[in-house]
């Protein structure tokens, strides 16, 4: 197993969760044994023995089991661990768990543990939090946070992700006063990757990778060992743009500067990787219409979100009976091919769906730079030729084999062809439209295809049949 040392200032002591411990790695199943047993023991009364089970856990899963406990056992978990645990184990998550466990944990659960730590304390962890969470806990403090003005920015923004403290050197000093920098930075200096470089008017002209600073000599000057810093933001700088910047030039800090470009914060490597994952997770979540749900979120979010969707996507289903009615005459001459109509529907929606997800994904990452729709299309558009030229000799033969007739074979087959074309260009043609329009494409693309391709689907497969019908029965 990994070994995973927790060590140094940060680390909790004897008034925390006891000596420093040796945490091990473990795997989720392993998590999954200990959030049982301690579950088990916080049912039986005896939640001192559920705490020294989790004291040997790393923060991570900790803050992993906590979360997952229901409301009655974590409480009872709570009382018994104190502020200065709370407040640390929430402190050594990633940003993303760090504010799912914030979130589950409570506003009053969380305010009691800052009110007891340093206010220094109290600020690290706010800032590990989602800002609108942060902003209500820091209003409940007893005490002003130092640097509080930081909670003010918008979320989901470059100022929400930046942090006030970070090493800086002068232009004209040497690596020795780099490596002081580092080193006042006490707990907080292992998540810096870069030391910037700082120019006559506290503008940053350049940045010394940590490896480099380390492999330099003490004397030598800091115009030798730095390098160009390829991007920086503004405080308004949307968490998006920041991620793409992190994705795109591979950073691992993005400068934050003001509007007469001095630098005012650092966005560490730990929240770009967070707002990265966060657009990407949005993104995914988007196209299956449940943004902003968690699994273990509260069911009137999980309704607001899926509901209103729902009942969109039964309207549209509507439209599709009702293209199928158009052609009761036909079904009633031949209601063999009912069996099939979902055979053609399905297909066609999984294929838009395929193309969709692709188009989405290249917009979110910025793939598209110097590519024409035109060309998006015509490309979906032959794939779909391909696609449906296999899956249309596919679908024939097996409705030849299973209900002998050729006919119908040769309806299903080029009803499928048909609709695979439509799937691949509708799937390409609907994102890039309500970008165009300034939709976000990730928001309606689904249900805009399924839709067409179930409709048109079924014209596709009906029509052909009605024209067709006498060599179905």
């Amino acid at each position: 197993m990994t070994m995973v040392r927790e060590s140094g200032p940060g680390t909790p002591d004897e008034g925390l969760l006891g000596e420093a411990p040796v945490a091990q790695a473990i795997s989720p199943d392993e998590a999954s044994a200990i959030a049982a047993e301690v579950r088990e023991l916080i049912s039986e009364g005896r939640e001192q023995l559920a705490l020294e089970r989790l004291r040997a856990l790393h923060p991570a899963d900790i803050g992993l089991i906590l979360a997952g406990l229901p409301g009655a056992s974590r409480e009872a978990i709570l009382r018994v661990m104190s502020p200065e645990t709370v407040a640390w184990v929430l402190r050594q998550l990633n940003p993303l768990d760090a504010g799912r466990v914030g979130a589950r944990l409570g506003v009053n659960a969380l305010s009691f543990a800052l009110n007891q730590v340093h206010p220094q304390q109290a600020l690290a962890l706010l800032l590990r939090l989602p800002r609108r969470s942060a902003r209500v806990l820091a209003g409940r403090l007893d005490a002003p946070l130092p640097e509080a003005e930081i909670l003010e920015h918008p979320p989901d923004t470059a100022g929400a992700l930046m942090v006030a403290d970070y090493p800086t050197v002068a232009s004209d000093d040497t690596a020795a006063a780099a490596r002081a920098s580092i080193a006042e930075l006490w707990e907080d200096r292992r998540k810096y990757t870069h030391v910037f470089v700082l120019g006559a008017q506290g503008r940053p002209v350049g940045q010394i990778a940590m490896v480099d600073l380390a492999l330099a000599e003490d004397e030598t000057p800091v115009a030798g060992i730095s390098e160009p810093i390829v991007a920086a933001v503004t405080v308004e700088t949307e968490a998006q743009e920041c991620a793409r910047l992190r994705r795109h030039y591979n950073l691992t800090q993005l400068p934050v500067v003001d509007d007469r470009g001095h630098l005012i914060g650092v966005i560490l490597a730990e929240a770009l990787l967070s707002a990265l994952v966060e657009q990407d997770t949005r993104q995914m979540l988007r196209v299956a219409t449940v943004a902003g749900e968690t699994a273990d979120g509260p069911l009137a979010l999980s309704v607001r979100t899926r509901l209103p969707w729902l009942t969109v996507n039964l309207a549209t289903t509507f439209l599709a009976a009702a293209t199928i009615g158009l052609f009761e005459s036909t079904l009633a001459q031949a209601v063999v091919l009912a069996a099939f109509l979902p055979v053609v529907a399905g297909q066609g929606g999984i294929g838009g769906t395929q193309t969709l997800t692709l188009i989405v994904r290249a917009i979110a990452l910025g793939e598209l730079v110097g590519i024409t729709a035109r060309r998006l299309l015509v490309r979906e558009a032959i794939l779909g030729v391909l696609h449906g030229v296999w899956l249309g000799l596919l679908v024939a033969a097996v409705a030849i084999l299973w209900k002998q007739n050729l006919g119908l074979g040769l309806v299903l087959g080029l009803a499928m062809l048909g609709n695979m074309i439509i799937a691949g260009s509708i799937g390409a043609a609907v994102p890039l439209f309500l970008r165009r329009i300034g939709v976000d494409p990730a928001v309606a693309s689904a249900v805009v295809v399924t839709t067409f391709t179930d409709v048109f689907g079924f014209l596709l497969f009906l029509g052909i049949a009605r024209a067709a019908i006498s060599l179905i029965v």
